[in-house]
């Protein structure tokens, strides 16, 4: 019994210790991270291994930060001739705001919205037999973009990011259009259900 306890132990510590091995992690201008195993770099891109085991090339272009072995590495560098129009601590809180909204913004309300819009626009089309009803997702969708959107403040780790008019700028960029990808894709699901419905309901009707 003894045995079987210290060979389950020692096959959950190796687990333990493959997994915790290769946190490097990948932060890209667009705010999305990437973990696994950094396994070189050069002045012009990063090879890199994700936790499935593939080996990938980014472009260090694409790159602002990576970590490997808890320290940080800046690859953004500010330049105006290549695009780079903000400097360093502006582009972090840039792309802060943007991995902030990649991790907590959800766009609950507008997607109840788009599915219940939706959905009365396919029973319609179903129903009266007018395809204009399909126009439906685009016109909700359209509506959704001159709203502002919220940030999660209880999920920020720091709340002075709310004083950063980049972090803001940044996370509005991701949440916006987190947003209308939801919008559109709500609504759609929406009007096929109701289509559905309407077929199931009045199918034997027409």
């Amino acid at each position: 019994m003894t045995k079987i306890f210290n060979y389950t132990y020692l096959v959950l510590l190796l687990f333990c210790a493959s997994f915790t091995y290769a946190q490097d992690e990948l932060l890209f201008l667009n705010g999305k991270e990437l973990k696994g195993e950094i396994l070189n770099v050069t002045n012009y891109e990063i090879t890199f291994k994700d936790f499935k085991n593939k080996e990938i090339v980014i472009d260090n272009y694409r790159v602002f930060s990576y970590h490997k072995n808890n320290k940080e590495t800046l690859t953004y560098k500010y330049d105006t001739l290549e695009g780079n129009f903000l400097k360093e601590q502006d582009m972090r809180m840039f792309v802060y705001g943007e991995r902030d909204a990649f991790k907590s913004y959800h766009s609950r309300f507008s997607n109840v919205i788009g599915f219940a819009a939706g959905g009365v626009a396919g029973y319609f089309m179903h129903k009266d037999q007018a395809f204009i009803y399909a126009a439906a997702p685009l016109i909700y969708t359209t509506i959704t973009l001159p709203f502002s959107t919220r940030v999660k403040q209880k999920r920020l780790t720091d709340l002075q990011y709310l004083k950063d008019d980049e972090y803001l700028r940044g996370h509005e960029r991701v949440a916006r259009s987190k947003r209308t990808q939801n919008a559109l894709l709500s609504s759609v699901l929406g009007l096929g259900s109701g289509f559905l419905v309407s077929f199931l309901v009045n199918g034997n009707s027409n």
